[in-house]
């Protein structure tokens, strides 16, 4: 975020006046849909009278420093289509203070800097802040107030935020998308004012931050410096700071492929290879780095450093749960006779050393603190910042305030998507975000960072829904409203006038809890898995199927009324009806399973009819995959992913089906 100016305005010396297309007053004139006001939502909103009719504008920022301001306020009405020419009515840019209400938040200043005022009336339009910051996101909220017809409602608003970071973090470990989509995700997350983008660039299967002396651990398309230098730079421009996440202790699986893994790797008991989500496939290891290993230390002083050489964010997140400490000779050998705790702790302090080498202070995963809180007062609160995760919605309170009490700077962490969840997020993922939320402004952290994890499991542009969702809690949670939000985002985001309608399928849509093991039991590739299918299809799970499918038909036919109405951003609608689809595919296919083989024949017309659907879905989610990631990337033939891999359960069924057929063909001759 950027300061404020340290010198107040000087018409006479600094105004840089920005012709752009001439705004005339005509009162009465236009229509502005009362029903939709921008989102996130905003805090105070004083109507006037009359309407600003949009034909061209002069704008005029007071500052050199909002260049970057009127460069993105051109570009946003030229893109509504509105001409560029001299002697229009003014739109003013200000920096200078504003007068906001009581704030009573440890993180007021940051609150306040990121807030403006909005001034829409027969002079023209007033944008006013104390920072650029604020000034952007003013922006941001005038141009979700351009109606179709090119009016502005006449309107006084004062804005800021409930919270102060507000952030999105995208598993890009799992699987890196390319560069297009990072920057569209950028646009969008700044549009709804976001201000963070969290990176988890490390993980058990990848790492996708280039560091040229782990070549074995790298994916394919590992970001190199000069390849991140623009997104960055883009961020900078859009007010979102980059934080980059390298998984500093567990989630390290990805080092059985480095020829050092028996020195780097942390050791367990166990003789033969653990099958857990902490166990690697080389007997004797886990996928936990080894904090008695000096070569621990040489590959995060590497990525701490190379993250410190691209992202100008001051902190680094050092990852650090889900750690499984299991028995290790060569620390006991290290550190003696203490505990997994101060195993912890002692990995921890070294870490922290490292970033704070590079300038940075450190992030962390809350989970393992929880878990050894004898440790926790023993861990610097000055330079440490606390991500608290928990992904049900009706989470306690009690972690939030273990860690604020003891004076921590802490981060709540909702999940859009997470494990077990498949294809889209559910209403446990919206309900988690919106208690989070409450959380957040009741305990007065300092933000929410909602995770977007697996993305092998979704197509990446169904997703732009949930990130609005819990962008709007971030900012306007306080104030919220379900079917405004809906109302307000198909209108922003569609250009559609269908607000309403597409909430409620949306939330029908949400209401379908499918997630991976019914996922699993639905996509049956081989005789054992159909068989259990048909069996457990003759069970409730059968008629909960047969319910949910009943649903998703409603839904999808009102997402085929709405589609006529769907202005703008075509592809992730079409992402959004082909991911509804994909999951009614799915139920079919389980309830299908029971007809598959009849009188001791297979059913060649059930088979090619799934297979039919099967194939149309596999190309849809494969279109998604070249679109949004790259087409030679290792995780297309699920390198590293069995199991939990959307498009490779698409790709055995589709196998399954045709073995079916030849099957098939060969009784009938």
């Amino acid at each position: 975020m950027r300061a404020p100016s340290s010198a107040g305005p000087n018409r006479a010396t600094r105004r840089i006046a920005y012709l752009i297309a001439g705004l005339s007053l005509l009162s009465g004139l236009g229509t502005v849909r009362a029903d939709v006001q921008p989102i996130p939502f905003v805090k105070q909103w004083k109507p006037l009278d009359g309407r600003l009719v949009i034909s061209s504008a002069a704008i005029l920022a007071d500052d050199a420093a909002l260049h970057n301001e009127t460069e993105v306020l051109q570009g946003l009405l030229a893109d509504r289509g509105i001409a560029v020419q001299a002697g229009g009515i003014s739109v003013r840019l200000e920096l200078g203070d504003v007068a906001f209400p009581d704030i009573h938040s440890r993180y007021r200043t940051e609150i306040e800097q990121q807030g403006y005022q909005l001034r829409i009336d027969h002079d023209g339009v007033t944008m006013r802040a104390r920072t650029p910051s604020g000034i952007y996101y003013a922006i941001q909220t005038l141009a979700q107030l351009v109606a179709e017809d090119k009016t502005l409602p006449c309107v006084e608003v004062l804005d800021w935020p409930d919270l102060a970071i507000r952030g999105i973090m995208l598993d890009s470990a799992r699987a890196n998308e390319n560069s297009s989509y990072y920057e569209r995700a950028l646009r969008f997350c700044a549009h709804y004012k976001i201000n963070r983008l969290h990176l988890h660039l490390t993980d058990d299967e990848n790492a996708c931050l280039y560091q040229e002396d782990y070549p074995s651990i790298m994916h394919p398309h590992a970001w190199r410096a000069e390849q991140l230098a623009p997104l960055v730079s883009l961020a900078c421009r859009l007010h979102v700071e980059v934080v980059a996440e390298i998984e500093s202790l567990g989630h390290a699986r990805l080092f059985v492929r480095y020829p050092d893994r028996a020195e780097i790797l942390h050791q367990t008991t166990d003789k033969k290879p653990k099958k857990s989500w902490a166990g690697t496939s080389v007997p004797g290891l886990t996928n936990v780095l080894c904090p008695a290993s000096e070569l621990t230390y040489e590959y995060l002083d590497k990525m701490y450093k190379r993250v410190a050489e691209i992202f100008p964010a001051k902190e680094i997140h050092i990852g650090c749960d889900e750690v499984d400490m299991t028995e290790c000779a060569r620390c006991r050998a290290k550190f003696g006779d203490i505990s997994h705790g101060e195993w912890f702790l002692k990995h921890f302090v070294r870490c922290r050393a490292l970033a704070e080498r590079y300038g940075r202070r450190v992030g962390l995963w809350g989970d393992v603190l929880l878990r050894h809180k004898e440790i926790v007062d023993r861990i610097p609160t000055e330079g440490t910042v606390i991500y608290d995760w928990h992904y049900n919605p009706d989470m306690a309170d009690d972690s939030v305030t273990f860690f604020t009490e003891k004076g921590f700077d802490v981060i709540g962490c909702p999940a859009l998507m997470c494990h077990p969840h498949m294809i889209l997020p559910s209403d446990y993922n919206y309900g988690n975000i919106h208690r989070f939320a409450e959380l957040a402004r009741a305990h007065d952290i300092h933000g929410l960072d909602t995770t977007v994890w697996t993305p092998t499991r979704y197509m990446s542009d169904a997703l732009w829904p949930g990130v609005a969702y819990a962008a709007a809690h971030a900012w306007g949670g306080s104030s919220w409203n379900d079917e405004a939000f809906y109302s307000a985002f198909v209108h922003d985001f569609f250009g559609s006038s269908e607000g309403a309608a597409f909430g409620k399928a949306w939330s029908e849509l949400a209401s379908i809890r499918w997630w991976l093991d019914d996922f699993k039991m639905s996509c049956w590739s081989d005789d054992d898995a159909l068989a259990a299918a048909a069996q457990a299809a003759a069970t409730a799970k059968g008629a909960e199927a047969a319910k949910h499918r009943q649903l998703l038909q409603q839904v999808l036919q009102t997402f085929d009324a709405m589609d006529a109405s769907v202005q703008q951003n075509r592809v992730a609608w079409q992402a959004i009806v082909r991911s509804g689809r994909i999951l009614d595919y799915v139920l079919e296919h389980f309830l299908a399973s029971s007809h598959v083989r009849q009188d001791q024949a297979w059913n060649k017309d059930v088979v090619a009819k799934l297979d039919a659907n099967c194939t149309q879905a596999l190309a849809w989610i494969e279109e998604d995959w070249d679109r949004n990631r790259f087409a030679d990337d290792p995780y297309k033939q699920d390198l590293n992913h069995t199991g939990q891999h959307l498009l490779d359960w698409f790709r055995r069924m589709h196998a399954y089906h045709g073995e079916l057929l030849s099957r098939a063909a060969k009784d009938n001759e």
